[in-house]
């Protein structure tokens, strides 16, 4: 039988980067912060109560139990070692008290609920899918909307992997270094970008262009207009017996939240950005003709790069819909000489990174820059506050050190997009010293070139590399 904190067996699994971690390691994880919760919220409730485990070897599942707090007994902790028969699974009912864990109550189960939610909607899930009686006491994501933020799965990306089955993606949690593997039958006969910002996922329906936004933990699902709608009369003509060709015009580049209830998309080959809301039948162009590279939500606002300046989406209901300058560039970048900007929310910050041609037979020069939004212009900054930066042509990604010991601070690491794959497109480099490494070639993946050793940052140097995920549908 499957275990229902992980919600059937068709759902999802948990593992670390280096081990998998069982059904009953998750489940003590998350008893434990539920718990750090609950005595952050309300001591006379913890003092009460202690968790503990024990294995009902009649179902096979893991059954949580209330204990009454005794003086002598302290809460077990994960990483203490511990007798095969320890008092983390206490199975003689004579020196303890079992009751049943539904009876918990609607107060602290909606303090654990809550505090789960605040820390990752991924735990929140599983803490719902243990019992009815649990969900009854937590929020439903179902009977809220997909754009609701305390549901997005932000800290999660998409991790970049050969072979996967057919519509399992690999998830990858960047503040914690561990991973998740979701099955996701809703990818069936769809191109997928994505994440975004928000950890939402884009999807083209590859037969009717419809596009749709979802979110791959709670499985919500938002219908959007066809994509097609969009395309000029030429475009429609010229792609009309060409599937291949349509499907390449309508490849999303960016998106995001451009409001609280408003979704924004690139389409960069037809250099356009649109917005809309649940329920819109049509979609309305923002800005059509302009050349945009990065394109990302930050704060609930939808931020993108020209070649002269950072712009955002203005969705004021007085004026219709633009693009507004937020700061303009120091200097214009070269399309020509291939120079490229990149925009990433650094701890908490809308950070650009400027990527200058310094001549053919030399390293990249990188510039880092904070948006400031209030004096409208983007400030020089030396390093990147201790973390790593990823960048690709269309995403990019801010992760902390003490997360991924293999990754250097104040580093920047390139993504494998071909514009960023030049003879002197070195990587990683160290923003401190000015320090870089040329890459090592070692064979290839579907004609796109490999670099190694392959580690973790190799990982999330896919991740931020753009290329529209194609699941099977066999």
């Amino acid at each position: 039988m499957a275990n229902p904190l992980l919600g059937g067996e068709s759902s999802t699994q948990w593992y670390s980067p280096s081990t998998r971690l069982s059904a009953h390691h998750k489940w003590y994880v998350t008893v434990r912060l539920s718990l750090q919760f609950i005595s952050q919220s309300s001591p006379p409730i913890a003092n009460q109560t202690q968790l503990f485990l024990r294995r009902d070897w009649t179902n096979q599942l893991q059954i949580p139990v209330l204990e009454t707090n005794r003086s002598t007994q302290q809460i077990p902790t994960w990483e203490a070692k511990r007798a095969r028969s320890c008092a983390l699974c206490p199975l003689d009912p004579v020196h303890h008290e079992w009751r049943d864990w539904t009876n918990l109550g609607d107060g602290p189960a909606g303090l654990i609920a809550d505090g789960l939610l605040t820390n990752d909607v991924a735990d929140y899930m599983c803490f719902r899918a243990v019992c009815r009686t649990w969900r009854l006491w937590s929020t439903d994501p179902r009977k809220h909307g997909v754009l609701d933020r305390r549901f997005h799965p932000r800290q999660w990306i998409m991790v970049r992997q050969k072979g996967s089955p057919a519509c399992r993606r690999d998830f990858m949690n960047v503040s914690a270094g561990y991973c998740r593997y979701v099955n996701l039958p809703e990818l069936r006969g769809h191109d997928v970008f994505g994440p975004t910002t928000e950890g939402l996922l884009v999807l083209l329906d590859r037969t009717t262009w419809v596009v749709r936004i979802l979110n791959p933990f709670t499985r919500q699902v938002l219908d959007l207009p066809p994509a097609t709608t969009l395309l000029s009369c030429n475009d429609l003509e010229l792609t009309d017996f060409r599937n291949n060709l349509r499907r390449d015009l309508l490849q999303v580049s960016g998106a995001g939240l451009a409001a609280d209830s408003t979704i924004a998309v690139h389409f960069r080959e037809i250099r356009t950005v649109a917005i809309i809301k649940p329920g819109d039948v049509k979609w309305t162009v923002v800005d059509r003709g302009r050349s945009i590279l990065p394109a990302l939500s930050f704060a609930g606002r939808f931020y993108c790069a020209t070649t002269e300046a950072v712009m955002v989406v203005e969705t004021s209901t007085d004026q219709p819909p633009r693009l507004a300058i937020v700061a303009k560039l120091n200097r214009p970048f070269s399309r020509m000489m291939m120079d490229t900007v990149h925009l990433v929310e650094n701890d908490g910050e809308l950070t650009l990174v400027d990527r200058e041609c310094k001549g053919s037979r030399n390293p990249r020069k990188y510039e880092v820059y904070r948006v400031d939004m209030h004096a409208r212009k983007i400030v020089p900054v030396h390093g990147l506050g201790g973390r790593a930066v990823f960048i690709g042509i269309e995403l990019a990604l801010s992760v902390s050190p003490s997360v991924f010991s293999s990754v250097n601070a104040d580093t920047i690491y390139l993504g494998f997009d071909e514009m960023l794959r030049g003879y002197m497109d070195y990587s990683p480099i160290n923003l401190m010293d000015g320090t870089s490494e040329p890459r090592r070639f070692k064979g290839s993946r579907n004609g796109v070139p490999l670099y190694g050793p392959q580690g973790v940052d190799d990982c999330l140097s896919w991740s931020v590399t753009g290329y529209r995920d194609e699941s099977n549908d066999n």
